[in-house]
């Protein structure tokens, strides 16, 4: 045909319609469900695949040999199943579509592919099918690898933190009572800041490339792993025939990586610490299993790091020991342990230096719930002419329900109002100040389980804040577990706890922010049974001390140094800790110390104090006797 009898069509024709099959690589076939035989419509010796012209019967073809790639083949058999136990009325028909790959023409490889298919329906059932099968195998390729970007951590190539929750939950829903249980498991180097700052990104990432390559050495390919951060890493162990295969293969990795780093004649220690959850007995989701692991890591980290923990109900609530810790050489590490050593120390040194309540608030919540092992801490105003409480502030861990977030949960009003009725009717006298304690909400509040069943509380400790012998709110501590006994030791930190954030941050907002502050925490320390006096460093002068202090002194004095106003001394006392604290640095000085006639302890810190901010300034708390 010469180009001048070329005719450019109008409308769709025949030709258009092939044309654009080829393009698409489209092979058209029809398929008998009565006699199982599938004829392709036209020749397959010019395809891609490896397809006979006639398959009967088909289901026997396609299920049996290698035309369709192993790991789709379930795939396909849900796909057939689903066609033929559709339930349809006669004369009437249904799209299936589905993806997978079939053996390539040279028989090196696999395609991938889309089977279209309209299925018709007789009064038997399904009779007969058109279909297609359409060639998506660069699309699916492309579509595959950015996927595998988007979910894949680039220096090791395990899953990313997301990808780890969404694959491990995944599992956990398909596991049926007759599968075997899996573990999960967190990982997390001892040591590494150290070698990262001291030797550099560069070799960092080695260490942490060579630390994925030994847990994918000492794991199976089938067991789900992810880097959850910068050197913690998870695994979730499919099938776990006992916990001894699991004790020993975190008994390899321990081993494995057990081991010094040496550049530039210096050498390093590193290892690991492992905390380990079961499946079901720890709990059935990601969110639960992980929670529980990573208090079991905390205590492989307490107990001297290098070492693996299955998780025990002993550890629920136990506060760690304040010897030893997470990776110490992090900061969010070192202000826990701080937190835990001294909780009234922290609490006041940090009013002090950020002159900010809100932040104080956020930092300290989170900080205590984590200690204790809680679920969500809150501090809850109460409004005396409505004589309703409200949320001010909460802390709330992956376990727990935010109050904040009204459109999670139904009911939400009813709920909540119901929730601080039945708490505060439980309000009562006890040695650690006014309490409501419940250890079972689901046996003591039966009329009203659902209440608590809905907000995830299953023991709780609510303490009262008042002010003036009125009711000013109370702070609450939560837990999702049922029978949560909390213990003297916790109850009389969750009373101190309460009394000094509840009283300063429940009193009514002011723009004078810094002065309200200063106001309460004066008026904390004045009452304080301590002996607590603030003085410059550079003079020596009390800039301020507490009534113990002002009981203990019977005389007015002029402006006078500490150690003669206090010890009628010329000289600072002998290993006063003022004079080992740095200029202007945030560590704490604990010392003992003989200058009130008997040997106390007492401990200093770096702190602001009101207008003195051109001044060193320091607080120290010394026990009285």
């Amino acid at each position: 045909m010469s180009s001048s009898d070329f005719i450019i069509p109008t409308e769709f024709n025949a030709t258009i319609y092939r044309t654009l099959n080829d393009i698409e690589n489209l092979i058209y076939f029809k398929w008998n469900i009565m006699t199982d035989c599938l004829e392709f419509t036209s020749s397959v010796e010019n395809s891609e695949y490896d397809l006979v012209q006639t398959a009967c019967p088909a289901s026997t073809v396609f299920f049996r040999g290698d035309v369709i790639h192993s790991d789709d083949r379930e795939k396909f058999e849900n796909f057939f199943n689903e066609m033929f136990w559709q339930q349809k009325t006669k004369n009437d028909y249904k799209f299936f579509s589905s993806k997978i790959r079939l053996l390539s023409k040279e028989k090196t490889g696999y395609l991938w592919v889309e089977i279209r298919l309209l299925l018709y329906f007789d009064e038997t059932g399904p009779s007969m099918a058109f279909g297609c099968i359409c060639n998506i195998n660069v699309k699916q390729i492309w579509q595959m690898e950015l996927q595998h970007s988007a979910e894949h951590d680039v220096l090791t190539g395990f899953y990313n933190k997301n990808a780890t929750q969404k694959y491990i939950d995944e599992y956990l829903t398909k596991l049926s009572p007759k599968d075997l249980p899996p573990a999960l498991i967190i990982i997390d180097a001892d040591g590494f800041k150290a070698i990262n700052d001291s030797f550099g990104h560069l070799f960092g990432d080695g260490v942490l490339a060579d630390m994925g390559h030994e847990i994918r050495g000492v794991f199976r390919q089938k067991d789900i792993v992810g880097r959850i951060g910068g050197d913690e890493f998870i695994v979730l162990m499919c099938e776990v025939p006992s916990l001894e295969v699991l004790e020993r293969r975190c008994d390899e990795l321990l081993k494995k990586l057990d081991r010094n780093y040496e550049s530039n004649n210096v050498s390093l220690p590193f290892s690991i610490s492992i905390g380990i959850a079961l499946y079901p007995e720890h709990g059935n989701s990601y969110l639960e299993l992980f929670k529980h692991a990573d208090r079991a890591l905390y205590d492989s980290k307490s107990k001297g790091k290098n070492q693996y923990t299955i998780y025990h109900s002993s550890l629920i609530g136990r506060a760690v020991a304040v010897d030893s810790n997470r990776d110490p050489a992090h900061s969010e590490d070192l202000r826990q342990k701080a937190f835990e050593d001294n909780m009234l120390e922290f609490i006041l040194n940090m009013l002090y230096e950020t002159q900010n309540p809100d932040m104080t608030i956020s930092v300290c919540l989170e900080l205590f719930g984590k200690q204790f092992n809680l679920d969500r801490v809150s501090i809850d105003r109460f409004n005396r002419s409505s004589n309703q409480y409200s949320n001010a502030y909460e802390w709330v861990s992956p376990l727990g329900i935010s109050l904040a977030d009204k459109t999670n949960i139904k009911n939400f009003q009813f709920l909540i109002d119901r929730k601080y009725v039945l708490i505060d009717s439980a309000f009562h006298p006890t040695p650690y100040g006014v309490m409501a304690i419940c250890a079972d909400t689901l046996q003591r509040y039966k009329e009203d389980a659902e209440v608590f069943e809905e907000l995830k509380v299953g023991s709780f400790v609510h303490c009262q804040i008042s002010h003036s012998g009125e009711i000013v709110g109370s702070v609450g501590f939560e837990s999702t577990h049922i029978l949560r006994e909390f213990s003297k030791d916790e109850l009389t930190k969750l009373s101190i706890f309460s009394v000094l954030l509840g009283n300063i941050l429940l009193d009514k907002r002011t723009d004078k922010i810094a002065e309200r502050v200063s106001r309460h925490l004066q008026n904390i320390l004045d009452h304080m049974q301590e002996f607590i006096y603030v003085v410059d460093k550079n003079s020596y002068e009390p800039i301020f001390f507490n009534s113990t202090i002002r009981q203990t002194l019977t005389t007015v004095s002029t402006a006078q140094t500490c150690y003669k106003r206090f010890h009628d001394l010329d000289e600072p006392c002998e290993g006063c800790p003022v004079m080992k604290l740095s200029k202007d640095g945030n560590e704490y000085i604990d010392v003992k110390i003989n200058n009130w006639g008997e040997e106390t302890v007492a401990r200093a810190y770096n702190i602001h104090w009101e207008d003195e901010i051109d001044k060193n300034i320091a607080l120290i708390i010394q026990s009285s006797f």
